[in-house]
């Protein structure tokens, strides 16, 4: 509980209107006392805010549409063919979806880790919905539980920790000559793959964000474990992401962030791979992580009884 009279942070309601086709709202399990969690009010601006001052769950609905999933995977390199002969919605953009939010409307949370678990295949043109738990470990330190719901089922299990950081404006400065057009181009349109306004990212409340969303950096892997192991890839069940409190990826090389993998070395072979996974931009290492992938892994699709994803 918030012993303060000050908000933790605030959320832009106008934020809300980036979310082209989703519906996001909130849910306050104090709201009918007499310290509710969130509070609506205005800054000096005339702004519209929803102050947070202890718990709260945010819901966010959303379909995604199989042209969104196509040109999701051409954005981020991914040749895994369920995702354009099937009926399944890439892993990469269920995480996505769960990332995303949080960096739009809540600029100020420095998202440290996060892992992601996979219990079952989301598909297109279905109903999905995150429930995220939000609670605060200490006056700066969120943890944050999101589960993905999908036709009554669990399609995914989060946890998020981080901290709020009132100076990220500082930590993420980029000058805009020196900004690469095309990738910054690219951002823009894996934004509107997810139904959210090119610019939503990009344009925070007092300045423009020049550094790669780390919702885009988290696809990257599940790409490339298909591009590199090809035949032993499979269904990634579990990615873990550990950004700690790294600086940011600038827009600016041409050639953008890379990934590196490594498999794990273990002393028995299971049917599971483990993938040390590496974010490189240039010759400088930004973050870790780790991916469990199921080489044997296969979806059922109207189209195509059976699709092995691996070969």
């Amino acid at each position: 509980m918030n012993s303060t009279c000050n908000p933790f942070f605030s959320i832009p309601l106008s934020k809300l209107e980036d979310f082209l086709q989703d519906s996001i709202y909130f849910r306050d399990p104090r709201a009918r006392t007499r310290s509710p969690s969130l509070r609506h009010g205005e800054n000096r601006n005339g702004e519209e805010k929803l102050y947070v001052f202890d718990k709260f769950l945010m819901h966010h609905d959303y379909v995604i549409q199989k042209s969104s999933g196509e040109r999701f995977v051409e954005i981020t390199n991914d040749k895994n063919r369920i995702h354009r002969s099937g009926n399944i919605v890439p892993g990469a953009m269920t995480v996505s979806k769960i990332i995303l939010p949080l960096e739009i409307l809540m600029p100020e949370f420095e998202i440290h880790n996060v892992n992601i678990k996979f219990t079952n295949s989301s598909i297109y043109d279905e109903k999905t919905k995150d429930v995220f738990s939000f609670q605060f470990i200490s006056p700066d330190c969120i943890q944050i539980n999101v589960n993905t719901f999908q036709s009554q089922g669990t399609i995914a299990r989060t946890i998020i920790t981080g901290k709020i950081n009132a100076d990220r404006e500082n930590t993420t400065k980029v000058k805009e000559e020196d900004v690469n057009e095309t990738n910054l181009n690219t951002v823009r349109e894996y934004l509107k793959t997810l139904s959210i306004e090119g610019e939503a990212y990009i344009q925070k409340e007092n300045y423009r964000d020049y550094t790669y969303p780390l919702s885009y950096i988290a696809t990257l892997p599940s790409a490339e474990i298909v591009k590199q192991m090809e035949g032993d890839g499979g269904m990634i069940n579990m990615l873990r992401m550990d950004f700690g409190d790294v600086k940011m990826i600038p827009i600016t090389d041409e050639k953008g962030p890379e990934i590196k993998l490594e498999r794990a070395r273990e002393r028995e072979r299971t049917s599971f791979n483990k993938i040390i996974t590496e974010v490189v931009n240039g010759l400088v290492t930004y973050y870790r992580g780790l991916a469990i992938v199921n080489p044997v892994a296969k979806f059922r699709s109207p189209a195509n009884p059976v699709i092995s994803p691996a070969k």
